[in-house]
């Protein structure tokens, strides 16, 4: 309740004598007002006000908490602090406003890129894939000039090869203006977390990407193997390559849409066809040479298709989209 400003003049008069209901008829004013005075002046001696003890009278009023909509609305995203700076009231008053009245709670933002046709160029697009030492056997194109009679004899050769052949697990990274190194991982290496993250993610992609992005903006894809999707890579992945494409922007089994898949692994694969190599050193000198004769153009074209194959697999509405290519 407001102080009354009648409070000098209800002393004076109370003073010399007056009672309430004169006092009252006298200013005109409520016979309450008067009272209440003349109560104070009884406790205390004099009229004087006394100050409240406690906390402040709340600013939390209606057209504070107009004004704090209306900033939320135009920047959802407005610092607390700043704006209890702005309004010159304490941030714990802007924030029970928030909560409170308006409702509303504080999330952080979503992590990811939209993922855009026209940014194409800027995905790494990467891929892991066994070579063995014994090129496997194609029956189409192997063939032998027998007669008929011979058709059944022992004169008709086998295709076969060893039932276990040596073999390297290769990971390797391509973008529409370069290609990674070939990272080779020995067939007695499990590939886990902690190996994906050390050799694959740390030793070698990352020192590549801050070479050929220069600090620009490029985009991770992956499959999501295990090794891949763990907390452990997650967070890696997050501190060093924050534009990585994650389980709602990539989907899971989709060859199709991923140029080392699609293209590259057969490009690479047809280059050392037909060949056997002595050992698993030897294999690795000559994927180093197919991989070295990749060129800038075949890059550009190949990442580039990735466009038309995304538009198909949306039309097709995710289903088997080859036909539409």
């Amino acid at each position: 309740m407001k102080s009354s400003p009648h409070r000098p003049s209800i002393e004076l008069l109370f003073k010399r004598g007056l009672g309430s209901a004169e006092i009252a008829r006298r200013l005109q004013i409520s016979s309450s007002t008067v009272r209440n005075v003349v109560a104070a002046i009884k406790k205390r001696g004099d009229a004087s006000e006394v100050k409240k003890s406690g906390r402040p009278r709340s600013v939390n009023t209606r057209n504070t908490r107009a004004i704090i909509k209306k900033r939320i609305i135009r920047n959802d995203g407005l610092s607390l602090n700043r704006m209890a700076s702005q309004l010159g009231i304490a941030r714990s008053t802007v924030q029970s406003i928030v909560k409170n009245d308006l409702k509303l709670k504080s999330y952080k933002l979503r992590r990811g890129h939209t993922f855009k046709v026209r940014r194409v160029s800027d995905v790494i697009w990467t891929d892991e894939k066994i070579f063995t030492i014994e090129p496997l056997p194609n029956r189409q194109n192997q063939r032998q000039l027998l007669s008929k009679d011979d058709s059944m004899s022992p004169k008709r050769r086998l295709a076969h090869n060893r039932l276990f052949p040596k073999s390297v697990m290769v990971w390797a990274g391509i973008t529409a203006t370069g290609k990674t190194p070939l990272v080779f991982i020995e067939r007695n290496v499990k590939i886990n977390s902690e190996v994906y993250q050390k050799i694959v993610l740390m030793d070698n992609l990352l020192p590549w990407v801050t070479q050929h992005f220069a600090g620009g903006p490029f985009i991770l894809q992956q499959d999501w193997a295990p090794s891949h999707g763990s907390r452990s890579t997650l967070a890696v992945l997050e501190a060093h390559f924050p534009g990585f494409l994650d389980k709602n922007l990539w989907p899971a089994s989709s060859p199709d849409l991923n140029p080392m898949d699609f293209s590259v692994w057969g490009m690479l694969e047809g280059k050392i066809a037909g060949k056997v190599f002595a050992t698993v050193d030897d294999l690795k000198a000559a994927l180093e040479v197919a991989w070295a004769s990749i060129d800038d153009g075949y890059l550009r074209r190949t990442v580039n298709s990735v466009k038309k194959r995304l538009r198909a697999c949306v039309k097709a509405r995710g289903s088997n989209f080859e036909i539409l290519l």
